[in-house]
């Protein structure tokens, strides 16, 4: 009996290293943060303020710049999408350099974002490589306020499409053969093979893409806006990640930057749940 005990519990002990690191550097922060929240520094001394960081969050201009821009941002995940699915579609077909063209398109996804965020910086500033090619209609890429926010997105939307491309030709190349030799013989076009064969197999991948572009739209954009705008000009390029950084180390109030924190996380397990949900649907 004891033999079998020790065997039902032998996994359980072989993971507990990796959920007391979890716990360290995941959970208890997170816990921390939710706490401090609703706490105010007053004379070096923790003070409880209920919702004050809260109200106060929510009254300033800024949030609600940041919160806008994310959301805009979330209208680059239909397009990195579509796109993604069709250049996976013509990979799919193995073209001649195929293979070639999947590495290149996938290159900008491993490198590092401050590298891709300094390098867009030299190309898109006025006097940049860009404009000098341009030169009659030479813009100022990241300067204008009409044009920096676009500027960034189509940057991420650069650096985040090949992750998409990898994913979808990874389902495409698990899809029964046999249907789209079907459908050949029947006289489909790559359109209607794409649309009624390639979109439905791969619904359950696309589901999955979509939510965690959305999450990373929303949590992982940080890097592109310090490095490359810093939230200007004028805050046209302001997200929720360095609001919370400007608010905790810009001279900002630490506890609201927590309530921000916060608001983001909310944001972010909301959508983990709409993945958790439609996933439980696809099984």
């Amino acid at each position: 009996m004891k033999t079998n005990r020790m065997k039902k519990f032998t996994p359980y002990f072989y993971i507990l290293p990796t959920f007391i690191i979890l716990a360290v550097v995941i959970v208890i922060p997170i816990i921390y943060v939710i706490i401090q929240s609703f706490y105010t520094t007053f004379a070096n001394e923790s003070v409880f303020v209920g919702l004050r960081n809260y109200k106060m969050a929510f009254e300033d201009e800024l949030l609600l710049t940041a919160l806008k821009n994310n959301l805009k941002l979330f209208l680059c995940v239909p397009i990195l999408t579509v796109l993604s699915l069709a250049i996976a579609s013509i990979l799919y077909n193995k073209i001649r350099g195929w293979r070639f063209y999947r590495s290149v398109i996938f290159i900008p996804y491993i490198l590092a974002i401050p590298v891709v965020g300094i390098v867009f910086s030299y190309l898109l500033q006025y006097n940049g490589v860009i404009n000098s090619i341009l030169r009659t209609i030479a813009l100022d890429w990241l300067g204008d306020p009409n044009l920096a926010f676009p500027s960034v997105a189509i940057v991420i939307m650069w650096k985040q499409i090949g992750f998409g491309v990898v994913l979808f030709l990874a389902r495409m190349m698990s899809i029964d053969k046999t249907l789209y030799e079907s459908a050949d013989v029947d006289g489909a076009t790559w359109f209607q093979k794409f649309m009624h064969i390639t979109v439905p197999q791969t619904k359950s991948i696309i589901e999955f893409y979509v939510i965690i572009t959305l999450i990373e739209m929303l949590s992982w954009v940080f890097n592109f806006i310090y490095v490359m705008t810093a939230g200007g000009p004028g805050n046209k390029t302001l997200v929720l990640e360095y609001l919370i950084y400007k608010k905790a180390f810009g001279g900002g109030d630490f506890n609201i930057a927590m309530a921000i924190s916060v608001v983001l996380l909310a944001i972010a397990a909301i959508l983990i749940v709409i993945h958790q949900i439609v996933m439980r649907k696809e099984e």
